[in-house]
């Protein structure tokens, strides 16, 4: 009897031991039930106010940073720079609970560039929107181009944007929200990720829908 009492005890400890691991920092995981203190804790990075530094509406905070441990896409380090310009997330949270409501990841990096591309496509398959999502090729007359993603069933959206600058540099934004947050929808709109997150979300949304009934 004594043996199975202290087997037992060797089991509850073990599994104890096992779910008090912390999850490893990854932007891709993000469901935005998630609090700030809670998100960056894995990465050991104290959490400080960096609104001045960023475009955010007066009830979000604003967290910032180029720490490798910060820029985790699907497994992928995507730390690194371009010159004077450094891959960084910005992370926008309600000031009131905490709560995650943007996340911003700027890559200026061209090998970064393309990891984080080739990330996307393995954790969520092809960008269903554009139709020119894959074809665009950068020229004179064209120095952008727009991917795409959205899961209709949580309404999170990826919104990448990589484009050519002056110095004809890429430069690539995307911003991870739920796109049925119409606040948070409009501040993304306004720092210019889409002209209309609710209307690219519906665009891609029916195409998504579409695939899934064939």
């Amino acid at each position: 009897m004594k043996n199975l009492i202290y087997l037992f005890l060797i089991i509850l400890i073990s599994c104890s031991c096992k779910n008090t691991a912390p999850v490893p920092f990854d932007l891709s995981n993000i469901t935005f039930k998630e609090k700030i203190a809670d998100l960056i804790k894995p990465t050991g990075l104290k959490l400080k106010d960096d609104r001045a530094a960023n475009l955010s509406f007066a009830n979000y905070g604003v967290f910032e940073s180029s720490d490798s441990s910060m820029l985790k896409f699907n497994g992928v380090n995507l730390a690194g720079k371009q010159g004077d310009s450094v891959n960084r997330a910005i992370i926008h949270y309600e000031l009131s609970d905490s709560t995650i409501r943007l996340v911003e990841l700027k890559v200026f990096s061209k090998p970064q560039i393309k990891a984080l591309e080739t990330a996307l496509d393995q954790k969520l398959g092809k960008a269903p929107f554009p139709d020119d999502a894959y074809t665009t090729v950068f020229s004179p007359q064209v120095d952008y181009y727009r991917r795409v993603w959205v899961d209709p069933k949580t309404t999170i959206g990826h919104f990448f944007t990589n484009a050519v600058n002056k110095e004809q540099q890429e430069e690539a934004r995307m911003a991870i929200l739920n796109y049925s947050d119409e606040l948070v929808s409009e501040l993304a709109r306004l720092k210019g990720y889409a002209s209309s997150i609710s209307s690219y979300a519906s665009d891609a949304t029916e195409i998504v829908l579409k695939r899934n009934r064939k």
